[in-house]
Formats: C-alpha cells, structure tokens, sequence
C-alpha cells in the first residue's frame, strides 16, 4: 500500500465515533509537511510531526503525510515530458492557447499546447520559432487538429513540425487516423543500441468516444503504412517499428469541455477507455503501456481531485485559461468569460462540420451566437438552396446576422476559397444548391469566432467563444480572491492552484478516513490561503490573530477589517458623519466600506466576504452584478444617456399600469422621498385642503413634515397623548412643519383612525401609510383595516396614499395592493422599482388626480424626473421577473430556510426570536410572540436585536438596519449555507454581549 495512504502507521484503533477536528486546521495549509493527528480529550489535533504530545492522556491517531501538488497523478508522465506537474494545459485554436501563454507555463515547467487549429502555415511557423527562442529545451508542444476537408494542410502542419523538431503533438478532433498523423509517429520511431525502441515523436491523443481510443491505442494501420512506404517518405525499418508500438503515448479522455464536444459524463468515459487500455496491453502484449489523462469541467481543485480518483495519469485544463491575461482573444472576450456561471453555456453548430450536423460548446452569456446558429442550423435542415428560403427568412438573415445582402456574402465566400487555392470547393457548391447555402451560412460561423478573438465591437452578440461550464465553476471558486478580477489571472498561477488546492483536499479525504470530522470551510480549499490565521476548527482567531486586534465587548471578531476601519475612519474627515445617510462612530468598522460583489454576497477592503441581506435597504432586488440586467442598461446607455423625453416613456408606463392595480397613469422622480412628497401635493391640489394623517412605525423619507416628534393636541382617542416618529427630533427643522400638516396615529386601530377623520375631515388631504408596515415590525393590516379606511376616505373626500418604497415590486410586480386585495387612490414607488441599481421613483394613481399635472394646476418639476437610465433600469427589472414568474416562490424558499436557520441558532443560545413579515421582506425580534404594533415591543428588544445585528458583521453576515432581512434575484442554496456555516456562532457571541449588556435579563 502506498505510504501516502497508510494514515494509521502508530499502530492505535480509531475512535469508535467521529471526533470533531478542535485545533490545527491552519496547518492543513503547510503541504510539505507531514503532521501528526492526535486526541485530545473529545477532540483532534494537528500537530507537527516531531513536536512532542502536549499530555500523557493524548492519542495519536495516526500520521497525516505531506501531500504537494508534485505528488498527484503519474509521475512518469513528468519524466517524459520534463514537466514538474502531472498537468498541461490544452491547445484552444486560432492562437488563443497563444504562444505568450505556452511560454508562460514553460518556465514553469509546465506542458503547455499551441493552438494551431485554423491558423496559416507561415503563423504556425512564426510561432514554433518563437517558442524555440524562449523555451530552446521545452516544454511544449503544437496542437494537430483533424482536417478532413483540407488534408494538405494538415501535413504542412506535420512536416514543419518535423522540421523544428516539434516532439509533442496534441492530436484533436480525430475520428480515424490520417496519413499526416501516422506519418509523424513513424518518422519518430529509432532502434537503439539495446534493441528498445526510441520515441522521440511523441502524440497525446484527446478523445472523447471508446472506438476513437481504440485507434490509437493500437499501432499504425498497415493500409497507411504501406501507402508511405510506397511514397518513400518512411523507411521499412519505420514501418516494422511502427507496427510495435502504440500510436499514441497519452491519451486524454474528454468529458464535456468546451468546443467540439461530445457532451460525455468523465466518470463512465474514462474508466471505458482504461479498461479497453488493458484488454488491448492483455491481448496484443505491448511493452508500451499507455498513460490515460482526463480533461473537461476541471476548474476546480474539487473537480480535478475527482479525476485523479478516477485513476487520470494527469489532467488537462482547457476552457478556463482562455480568460488568463497571456490568452490569444480580445479583452472583451476575456471579461465576457470572467462573469460566466456554470449554465452560461449551450450547444451551437460547429463550422467545421457543419453539414454533419456537430456541435460545439460555447459561451451563451452576452452573445446570440448559439440562438443564430441554430437558425441557420434549422433553415439549412428544412430548405434545400437559398433560393427556396421564404422572403421574411431572408430580410431577417441580412437584418440580424449577415449585415449584408446573401449574395455580396456568397461573394465574399468564394474569394475566400480562391485565395485558398481551393476552387473545387466553389465549383462544386454552384453545381450542388444545397452545398452553396451550406457554404454561406459557415460564413458566419467562421466569422463569429474571429470576431470574438478579435474584439470586434460591432459583433459583440455575435461572439462564438468555446466554453464549458469549468469556467463558471472557476469563477465561483475565486470569488473573493485577487483573481477574480480576470485582469490578474496568470495561466501557471492558475495550475499551481489548482494542484496545490487538490493536493490539500487529498488531505483532508485522508484525515475524513480517520474518523474525523471537519467543518465545512476547513473541507474547501480557500486560494491564496485567505483563512490563514484562523482556526476554522473552532471558528475563533488563534492568540496571534486576537493580540493584534483591540479585544472588545462587541465579540470575538472573526473577520479582519484594519483597512476597512482605516478608510471609514478618513470618511469622517470628509464626509459628515463619516456616511451619506446616518450617523457612525469612526472607532468601530460598524459601517463597513466595500469595493466588490456578486449575486449575493460582497467583499470590503480586507478582501472578507459578506452575505449582503441589508440589500441597500431592502432596494437592491436583482442581485450584485446581475449580468441580463446589466447587459440591458449598457445596450440602451449605448443608444441614448440624458435627453428630455426618450423612447422607454410610453412602455415603461404602460408595463407598470398593466401591472399595478392603482396605476391609471405614472409620474417619475428619482427617490422615495420625492416621490411621497409629490403625492401628499397632489393630494392637496385635488382636495383643497392641507393636512395629512400618517402612522407611527411608517417611514415616508426624511422631509421637515416626516420627521421628529408629534403632539396630539386637542385629539380625543384611546391612545396615548404623543407618538414617536421614526427619527428624532432635528435641528433646522421648518418650525411647525410637523404639527401643522399631520396627525401621527397608531396604526391597524380602526377607531382611532375614524375618530380622527369624523373630527378633522375638513382639514385632512390624504391618509398616508405603507400597507404592510415592513419598517415598523414586519406588521401585517388587520383584516378588514384597509378597506374600512379606504371606505373612510371615499366618504370623506381624502386621497388614500399608499407608500409602497419598500413593498413595490419587492414583495410582487404589482405592490402590495395587489397581494391584499385593497387599491389606494395615489401610491409611490421607489427603492426595488428599477432593480435597486438605479435611483428611480414614481408616483401612479386615478386618472382625475394625476390629471393635475396636465392642467398644470399642481407643479411636479425637476431636471433628472423620468431620464432615460432609470426608465432602462425599471425595464430590465420588469423584465426579469416577467421572464422568470417564479422567482418570488423561490427567493421565498430561501429566506424561509435562512429564517428557519436563524430561529435554530438562537434556540441553541436560549435566546428568544420571532420573524415574522413578507418572505422577501422579513424582520426579526427578539421576543417571543410576534409584533402587531410598532408601539407594542420595548426598546430592550430593540437593542437586543442592533446587537445581533453588528455581531452578525463579525461573522460576514449584513443584516439591514432594524432589524430587517432581504432577498434578490440572485439568492442561491449556497448562500443559505453560507449563512448556516455563521449564524451559530455569531449568535453565541451576540447572547454574551446581550448578557453582560443586561445583567438583569432580558424578559424583564
């Protein structure tokens, strides 16, 4: 058995049950060193391997070897190819596995492939000669891709190979042997003194089918031997040679890859074609054993250590090196690829082969190359020439995907074909109709990816970018990091990674068979070792971490902030408050800067990761760096940025009046503040009188007439004399602004409500109030509360306003009246309304009142009021959603299960807490039973829930200010791992801070 295997070597048994790994995750890092793993007490421990036990009562469990990236796969495959890794990097065609990126990973000893597919003879030898100059001894090797239609150039290729003296080739794309490949491998072939055979030309074959394998897992087929032989260009010593050796030293097994791919599961494939390796050695006793390799979907250390356990000699990488910095493609092309998810990609026709029907993989995000592929796919099916196709097919193929007329293309075709000195081609497409349009629509194929290589501006939706889903998974894994910025991605950094993350995971497999178990962050691998300093094992930083941070009754800080803290605390210099919108403290991170995000998480200044449920104030609803929605304003900022009246007016307002029941018609502005303001306006204008009636808990913005502090007068109603508003009171404030145009009521009491409007419904304008109260409590109307005050408002001639900032859109496209059922007079918009990414607000309602701005008899004026960005803005996110209708089910789902979470983790420290609201919109108490009154929970409650608050930051976890949790569009499974990973022991810390702040409890 291998030693590396051999973990038990003490000779002790394993724990009966698994033991919890307590101490010395960090060290998991060190892969050089083996170390020991010891019991200690109830517990495991990572110890060196010559540090002495800390006791006599500790148990060494066994020994964890070193493990480094040099270890993995055969080490054969090193000494042949003079490489330090079991790794290469594959040929991507055109040049994209350029001669910058095999020279990169030369000097570091690493095989890299140049892409050779589709480039010139007199290129490919510029390029070998280059790569000659740099790497005189290697590694490395030239791609040798398949060529069917052009044999010629196929053993140019080969002969100017032989000619550098080329020694590695990476054959692709082939589905029999051709003369040019076995004339590469036989001219290669020498007797040497010992009667072994020498081979100094040596092939890679990729593969993706068991029957293609075959062929060059055996040796040459006689038929083409006897041909070369016949042709004088091999020796009969070459051909005896050949007959005893495979055609190929390696073979890589291709699971779905980007480009040309079969689409296969590695797992099934490559395990086939091992077997079919040994049946062959078996039978026809071969001295040369073939090493089988694996490529495709390997972006991941996970991914590439689950080949290596599928027995892969090496691996190969293709798909994600395309967006390294010494790629052959444009930068746009590379940024396109840096933003990839894993389903960002589909099947499109292939140009090659286009007529057989073949595909290849390739990025859909950002490009309509896939879509237009497979029209052109489809009309070349159902049409047997161009001129059967139908008028409309034909406007629309010069329209969309030609830009110009078929038959200045089909010109353009066959200048081609005769500058290739390939005149057959066309003279046998005018005789074969079928084969001319065949030959035209392949134009835009092999357009499409010069274009993308290019960087053609002009055809950036027409981009055909070869990619598999290895991509998104990379970018996944290197969230967070510097190399997430595609900017800094550098191919060798990159395998090294890769290697060194699979060689650490390879540990932690080893230590799982121990019996140990180990916290989810320890079991993935963190590139550039982030986590270096804590210990993941107890979720608390190590005494040298904890020394240098200022101790504090906040928590024990899990996250590292000494840049975020310096950059807020230069914010106090010249920002008042140090924030744009409340007021911090510049000796605690409590308003932490960021400078990055992603779905649903985002980075600051020390490169921590956060799960962002503050969500900008419940305003960001389609995600961090939500690409559809992001694509649509760049394209419409393209078109048009600032102008007085623009194109998206009449179906921006149409699209909100079809989705909001109260929309009659609709006035822009650009914050929710602006926007309330111009209804209460409105609503004076229609009624002739002043005053107004709102609700304590109900935020409406920060104007004098909204904030502060409201006296109740003369008032006769069941309710207390005076009501807090949701900010105190301030200086500078309009004297009598608040007394003089409204009363504040407490809400969902419909007496008092009727109380007040029977006494001064003379003087009321509107009866203003969120219909559910998301910033007072998560509190729902009482049933039959809105439609008696809207009956109360219709008898007395007042407007019903509903504030829906927060509701709109975010808990459905048509507000909250629509989910209860109640339609106001006026509503305002604002915050989610245009995705949250913009600044936008409206204000929609009857026909008769918003008719005063028509009349001009109410004034609504302002330089920003309904430009175009935000009109794009309200569009895109529209858009999304009407596309994807069961979104708000699933953002549901997880704000459920994060809910679900967060009551389990303050069950296990006896804490009390309660959320209640919408799913997409939730707030949480900590109190037993839910709240039904923003007046009905103490402050100590309050306060209890700002501490779980900022404790929670500790713990990367951004909850809103009070107490609020939101959900975008793009909220995953991940992050409510992410958060479950957290909370526990952020709401450990957040019950001892809560102790010692109320040592009498907190229920009294």
């Amino acid at each position: 058995m291998s030693h590396r295997l051999s973990v038990n070597q003490s000779g002790s048994r394993y724990p009966a049950s698994a033991l919890p790994l307590t101490a010395g995750s960090a060290s998991l890092y060190d892969l050089e060193h083996a170390l020991q793993v010891v019991q200690l007490g109830d517990g495991v421990a990572l110890l060196p391997a010559n540090e002495p036990l800390p006791s006599g009562k500790a148990v060494v469990l066994g020994m964890l070897p070193a493990v480094t990236a040099a270890d993995l796969g055969d080490n054969s495959f090193c000494q042949d190819y003079g490489v330090h890794l079991a790794y290469y990097a594959g040929a991507m065609a055109n040049g994209i596995h350029s001669e910058e990126m095999v020279i990169a990973l030369g000097q570091h000893g690493i095989l890299g492939i140049l892409g050779a597919g589709g480039l010139s003879i007199p290129r490919i030898a510029e390029a070998i000669t280059t790569l000659r100059q740099h790497l005189p001894n290697g590694p490395f090797g030239v791609n040798l891709l398949h060529n069917p239609g052009n044999p010629e150039w196929e053993m140019a290729c080969v002969r100017l190979c032989m000619e550098h003296q080329v020694r590695v080739v990476e054959a692709s794309a082939y589905i029999k042997l051709s003369m040019a490949l076995v004339y590469y491998r036989t001219c290669g072939l020498k007797r040497q003194q010992d009667g072994s055979i020498l081979r100094q030309n040596r092939i890679i074959a990729k593969v993706s089918r068991r029957e293609v394998a075959e062929c060059f897992l055996r040796p040459a087929p006689e038929n083409i031997l006897e041909k070369l032989l016949a042709e004088g260009v091999i020796t009969a010593e070459q051909a005896a040679l050949a007959r005893q050796v495979p055609m190929a030293d390696d073979i890589t097994v291709e699971g779905d890859s980007g480009g040309h791919t079969d689409q296969g599961v590695l797992s099934c494939t490559f395990r086939s074609v091992v077997q079919l390796r040994d049946d062959i050695e078996h039978e026809s006793g071969h001295r040369f054993r073939v090493r089988i390799g694996a490529a495709g979907g390997l972006g991941t250390p996970h991914a590439i250590l689950s080949a290596f356990a599928l027995g892969a000699a090496y691996v190969v990488t293709g798909s994600i090196n395309q967006a390294c910095v010494e790629a052959g493609t444009s930068e746009a092309v590379k940024q396109m690829l840096g933003k990839a998810q894993i389903g960002d990609v589909a099947m499109a026709p292939s140009a090659d082969m286009f007529e057989l029907g073949a595909k290849v993989q390739v990025l859909k995000l950002g490009s309509m190359y896939a879509v237009r592929a497979q029209k052109l796919y489809a009309l070349y099916k159902q049409y047997d020439s161009l001129d059967e196709l139908p008028a409309q097919d034909v406007a629309q193929l010069e329209k969309q995907i030609f830009h110009k007329p078929l038959a200045e293309i089909w010109q353009e075709t066959v200048a081609y074909f005769q500058r290739c000195n390939l005149s057959a081609v066309i003279e046998k497409a005018e005789q074969q109709p079928k084969k001319k349009m065949a030959l035209l629509f392949q134009w835009y194929l092999g357009q499409s990816s010069h274009w993308a290589i290019n960087g053609e501006a002009t055809r950036h939706m027409d981009y055909q970018i070869w990619c598999g889903s290895a991509m998104g998974a990379m970018n996944e894994w290197l969230q967070g990091t510097p190399l997430e910025d595609v900017a800094q991605r550098k191919v060798a950094e990159l395998a090294h990674l890769l290697m060194s993350g699979t060689a650490y995971l390879t540990r932690i497999a080893l230590l799982e068979l121990m019996h140990v178990t180990l916290p989810e962050p320890v079991k993935r691998y963190a590139p550039f070792n982030l986590s270096k300093g804590v210990d993941h094992a107890n979720g608390n930083s190590t005494p040298q971490t904890q020394a240098e941070s200022k101790q504090s009754i906040d928590a024990v800080t899990k996250l590292s902030w000494k840049s975020s803290t310096e950059f807020y605390k230069k914010c106090w210099d010249l920002l008042p408050g140090g924030t744009h919108y409340n007021v911090g403290d510049p000796e605690r991170s409590l308003v932490i800067p960021f400078n990055r995000g992603r779905n649903s998480r985002v980075w600051d200044l020390d490169g921590n990761e956060h799960l962002d449920l503050f969500c900008k104030f419940g305003a960001l609803f389609v995600g961090h760096h939500n690409e559809t929605y992001n694509e649509s304003l760049i394209q419409y900022m393209g078109k048009v940025t600032s102008v007085d009246t623009c194109d998206l007016e009449v179906e921006v307002c149409e699209t909100m009046v079809k989705h909001i029941p109260c929309a009659e018609m609709v006035r822009f502005c650009l914050s929710g503040t602006e926007a309330v303001q111009n209804a209460l306006r409105l609503a004076r204008g229609f009624t002739g009188k002043n005053r107004f009636i709102r609700f304590h808990g109900h935020y409406h913005g920060n104007a004098d007439n909204m904030v502060g502090w409201c006296n109740a007068q003369d008032l006769h109603y069941p309710a207390s004399e005076q009501f807090q508003g949701d900010l105190p009171d301030i200086w500078g404030q309009e004297s009598g602004s608040i007394a003089g145009q409204s009363f504040m009521l407490p809400w969902n009491d419909i007496d008092v409500l009727a109380t007040t409007i029977e006494r001064y419904h003379n003087k009321i304008a509107a009866v203003l109030m969120e219909p559910i109260c998301i910033n007072g409590g998560g509190i729902f109307p009482r049933e039959g509360y809105l439609e008696k005050a809207k009956a109360l408002c219709e008898k007395y001639n007042i407007v019903l306003i509903f504030d829906e900032v927060i509701t709109g859109v975010r808990l459905g496209l048509g507000g909250a009246q629509q989910l209860l059922g109640v339609t106001p007079y006026l509503a305002t918009f604002g915050k989610a309304l245009g995705g949250g990414v913009m600044p936008i607000s409206a204000i929609a309602g009857r026909r008769d009142i918003m008719d005063l701005y028509t009349r001009g008899k109410v004034i609504h004026t302002g330089t920003f009021n309904g430009y175009p960005l935000g009109l794009a803005a309200i569009k895109a996110t529209f858009s999304l959603i009407e596309r994807d209708l069961g979104c708000y089910d699933r953002m549901a789902g997880m704000t459920r299960q994060l809910a679900n979470v967060f009551v389990k983790a303050a069950e296990a420290v006896d804490l009390p807490l309660v959320i209640q609201g919408m799913p997409t919109a939730l707030v949480y108490h900590s109190q037993q039973e839910p709240v039904e009154q923003s007046l009905g929970y103490r402050d100590k409650v309050k306060f209890c829930g700002d501490i779980i608050r900022e404790t929670a930051k500790h713990y990367g976890i951004q909850f809103s200010p009070l107490s609020r949790i939101y959900s975008n569009l793009l909220m995953s499974q991940d992050d409510v791992r992410f958060f479950e990973e957290r909370i526990f022991d952020a709401m450990v810390n957040a019950r001892k801070i809560i102790d010692t702040t109320f040592k009498e409890g907190i229920d009294t």
